[in-house]
């Protein structure tokens, strides 16, 4: 006789834009495993996502994503329909609340304390300078005056930086007290972005000038480094992503070793982690930029798996239901990641060449930013959010996988109508 197989349930706290929800649901359901996604107004979801989970057979449900009280609430009656196996998530201003959820119900997960330093940059700063070499000069200021003064004793050029956001958003790198006092006063009068509360302070920290690289590690190792391509100061965009990234020797152990140290004195030793560093001028020593307590976004986990066939998805999947990840990585090919930005503002008419530029040799993905369609009106804030679209192509090197990507973002085409302001003034 058959008895029926108890469901098993892995629930996600919100979703990010850039695919990595849609990655875990997938290789969950291939497991067996029902993933269920929390949201504070499920409807309000971009239609992308919410086409992308109803594809996927993925239930989104309401709930107060803000309070662990209620999401406990909620895996607690989850779990008396059948095994509630995980809660985590893989986006950026939910990953200490999937750390402190899942800590609660005895599941699997990053220390609660840890993944909650990532989420601010003086703390992630002040966990990690009692190692030397990780950090740059800092200071954390909480009046555009102080910020200005921190400025004047840590030496111009500086990095202006808000304490919780994400996605380079009101990152500038400032030449004199003017740039520094104007972008903390914009800081300072946010209040909310994205409905998340924003700490009016800043820290201001010593421009790194040399190239920069992120790590991807899992489980405290770092399987592979990526390199960053950067947009023009002073704003700090990123155009673009090769991995892995080919590096002297030298310069590669030392990246790791800095990384490695990294997520020690932050304390994220469990699941994946993403670390960005950037070089010194002489290219002799590097610093931490910043510890992310979660899988890298940008799409960069399917770049590792086009070069490596590793895919971090699964590997964070596999340890949340209590296995044990393969953390051996080598990479016989190169995945390069190329952004094209919009316009300033304008009005956005039409978007062609998509299925062209898709057809090219080497080409994986085409995909346009959610939120970005013909029929939107648009002005740019500064941040990763004016990029348009993204392609992901291979090559057998850099050169190749790069100059693929590019080729396929030169077929696109945006028209481009300026905006009627008198209508927004209306």
């Amino acid at each position: 006789m058959e008895y029926p197989v108890s469901p098993r349930y892995v629930v996600f706290i919100d979703s990010p834009w850039t695919g990595a929800g849609q990655d875990c649901a997938r290789f969950l359901l291939e497991q067996g495993v029902t993933p269920v996604i929390l949201a504070a107004e499920p409807e309000h979801l971009h239609p992308s996502l919410l086409h992308d989970y109803a594809e996927l057979g993925v239930e989104i449900r309401a709930c107060d994503v803000d309070s662990a009280d209620a999401i406990v609430a909620f895996c607690e009656e989850l779990a008396t329909r059948g095994e509630l196996v995980g809660v985590t998530s893989v986006y950026e201003y939910y990953c200490d609340m999937g750390a402190r959820v899942a800590a609660r119900l005895g599941l699997a997960g990053p220390d609660p304390a840890a993944a909650a330093v990532c989420r601010s940059k003086s703390a992630m700063r002040e966990a990690m300078a009692g190692v030397p070499g990780l950090n740059p000069l800092f200071r954390v200021a909480g009046t555009p005056e102080a910020a200005a003064a921190a400025a004047e004793e840590i030496g111009y050029p500086v990095v202006v930086k808000p304490l919780d956001l994400t996605g380079s958003l009101f990152v500038r790198r400032c030449e004199n007290a003017e740039d520094v006092t104007a972008i903390t006063a914009e800081v300072m009068r946010l209040g909310e972005y994205l409905g998340h509360t924003v700490t009016p302070k800043v820290i201001v920290e010593e421009c790194v000038p040399g190239a920069e690289y992120s790590a991807e590690i899992m489980h405290g190792k770092v399987l592979g480094l990526t390199e960053k391509i950067g947009s023009e100061p002073p704003l700090f965009l990123e155009m673009g992503h090769v991995f892995p990234a080919s590096l002297p020797g030298e310069q590669e152990r030392l990246l790791v070793e800095k990384a490695e140290l990294a997520v020690k004195a932050v304390g994220i030793t469990w699941g994946p982690s993403h670390v960005e560093l950037r070089l010194t001028a002489d290219g002799k020593d590097a610093r931490v930029i910043e510890v992310n307590g979660r899988i890298a976004g940008d799409r960069i986990p399917e770049a590792v798996r086009i070069a490596s066939g590793v895919d971090m998805c699964r590997l964070h999947m596999t340890a949340l239901l209590g296995g044990t990840p393969d953390l051996t990585l080598n990479a016989d090919r190169t995945a390069a990641i190329h952004f094209l930005m919009l316009r300033s503002s304008g009005h956005l008419d039409a978007v062609e060449g998509m299925e062209e530029a898709l057809a090219l040799d080497g080409v994986h993905e085409v995909h346009l930013r959610p939120g970005v369609q013909a029929g939107i009106d648009y002005r740019a804030n500064g941040s990763n959010r004016d990029r348009a679209a993204w392609i992901i192509a291979e090559g057998a090197d850099r050169e190749q996988a790069l100059a693929r990507a590019r080729a396929a973002g030169d077929m696109l085409t945006f028209t481009w109508s300026p905006l009627d302001e008198t209508a927004s003034e209306a």
